[in-house]
Formats: C-alpha cells, structure tokens, sequence
C-alpha cells in the first residue's frame, strides 16, 4: 500500500476560550465536508503547548506554555491516499468550506497556510483506547509478535514536530541519519513511534492564496457569498521549498518521556554521535514544537500500516 499523503494546515489564533470554541464547533463539520472525497483516510488535529527548549538554545521557551503562548499554533493534518485527492476536494468543496473557514477567521492572527508532505519513512503504531490493551497486547503475545507500544488517543499524548531545512544533495543522508535516531529513540521509555515527512508542495486554495479576483471577493464578505473566481494563485509543486523542508514527526506517551527521550541526542554519547551525522545535513534546524492532538479519526494509521498481513491486533479487533 502506498504511504499516505498528509496536508497540514498551520494557523496562529487568539489564545482564548472563544477560539477553542470556534476550533471545536468548525473543525468537526470542516472533517465531515472533506470526508466526501474519497481520498480522504483521516485527520489529526492540534493545539501547541510549547517548544523544546534544546538546552537552553531557545532559552526563553518552555516544554509546557499553552497558557503564555499568544497567537498559540493550530495544526490540522488531513490524510490523503494521493495529494490530487486533497487538490480535487478543496475544488469540489470550495463553498462549503469557504464558508465554514470563514467563521474562524476573527480568531486568526497568522496563517492559514497548507503545506503537503509526502511520509518518507514511518513507524507509526494505531491508537488503542484503555480498555483494548489487555486484548491487544494478549493478542500479540500470543502471536509472538513484538509487544506494540499502547498509544491513547484524543489528547492522552504528546507529539513533537521537529522541523528542519536540509543542505541540497544531502536529503537521502539526512533521511537515513534520521532514521537511525529514531531507532535509537525506541528504546527510551514513552516513545511511540515516528514519521518522517518531506514537503513538496502547497495547496494554494487550502492557504486561501487565491488569484487576485478571488482574493477580493472573499475580503469583500463575512462567508456567506463564495468568490466566484476560486482558482488558486500557484500550483501545488511550484510551493515546493528549497533548500528542502521535513518534518520529522514523533509521538510520546507524556511531556516528560519527551523532554528527556528527545535530550538523549545531546546527553547520551551514542545517540549524540548518530544525531550528529543528521545535524551535519542541515541549513537550518532542528527546532521542535510540542503539541496535543485534540481531535482525530486514528483509522488512517490502519491505511499506513498495510503491509497485506494480518496482524494479532487486527484479527482480535476482527473477531
């Protein structure tokens, strides 16, 4: 099965309750519209909560500072089983959508902007709730399979998203330095699993970067009358930034095993060494925002996951 195409969505927002409000009364029915496409595999929304600080790189961020942040960061990601299927809804679906972003837009300081990656490599595990362990990891015991790491949905972990901007000619090195970090990482307590992303492009409609005409007619309404010129100002690859952008996205069972797995990379010799050879391919980076994905459909990890064979878990879910 062909990895997934992920679309994300970033914005800064007003930190206030009546932002949350609008992000937890639109983003459902925003979900529900892009649902019917039939590319669409699933979504995973977040607020941030803070920055790694990197050992005082960034001295005056905190691991926790959802309260202090002001604009706070919005990340939507949306799955897609070919970044076309993303293109095509947001045409199909301009009205709706349109409209429904448009009720956001008093709580929006920065953004949106829509960037699209493409998973380069991944060990992601599917999310289990707390009454499904004791089944699942039964079930991989008795499979002999390797016992999956438990990751809770809805807000029960904590994601890390490193960004970084990579020496051109170097993205196959750094791709594989990176690899072998998160090997390593696996074997810190709380760590869940990783994906590693690669930008290529943009969506152009999904940022609201549309042709001059289309910009007019939407500054000249509160959403309730779409532009009828609605064509995107760019094409999505002509978005593809240089020197190449990833994200290399990791998901941690809690703040802590976070703050101390990711500082394995600075404090212990080996993971050091390793990391240096990443850190080696890189213009700019790494700088790692926390987050706590609030809303999701996890059945899109059952979509990455497909290899064509049954696992334990599957069949017990199955039965």
């Amino acid at each position: 099965m062909p990895n997934p195409y992920i679309a994300i969505s970033k914005a800064k927002v007003v930190n206030a309750p009546e932002s949350f409000a609008a992000f937890e009364s639109v983003g459902p029915k925003v979900c529900m519209v892009t649902a019917n496409h039939n590319g669409f595999l699933g979504f995973q929304n977040h607020v941030q909560v803070g920055v790694f600080p990197m050992g005082g790189r960034f001295g005056g961020a905190k691991m926790d500072m959802h309260h202090e942040l002001n604009p706070i960061g919005i990340a939507q990601y949306t799955m897609w089983k070919r970044w076309e299927d993303h293109e095509e809804m947001h045409m199909e679906q301009f009205d709706s959508i349109f409209r429904l972003c448009s009720r956001c837009l008093g709580m929006v300081v920065e953004g949106p902007w829509e960037d699209v990656y493409e998973i380069v490599a991944h060990d992601m595990p599917e999310n289990v709730g707390m009454t499904d362990v004791p089944a699942v990891l039964g079930a991989s015991f008795m499979a002999g399979e390797e016992m999956p790491p438990v990751s809770l949905p809805y807000g029960q972990r904590v994601i890390a998203a490193g960004e970084h901007a990579v020496i051109p000619g170097k993205e196959e090195e750094f791709e594989q330095a990176v690899g072998q970090v998160m090997k390593q990482f696996k074997k810190a307590p709380g760590f869940l699993g990783y994906m590693i992303m690669r930008q290529i492009g943009a969506s152009a409609v999904g940022s609201f970067q549309l042709e001059p005409d289309g910009i007019h007619q939407a500054l000249q309404t509160l959403g309730d009358n779409p532009p009828s010129s609605r064509a995107g100002n760019f094409q999505l690859m002509q978005a593809e930034k240089k020197p190449t952008a990833y994200i290399v996205h990791m998901e941690w069972a809690d703040m802590k095993s976070a703050m101390f797995g990711i500082s394995r990379v600075v404090v212990n010799h080996k993971v050091k060494a390793i990391h240096d050879k990443a850190l080696a391919t890189l213009v700019q980076g790494p700088y790692i925002t926390l987050w706590n994905p609030l809303m999701e459909d996890t059945s899109w990890r059952e979509y990455l996951n497909d290899d064509g064979t049954v696992k334990a878990s599957e069949s017990v879910s199955e039965n």
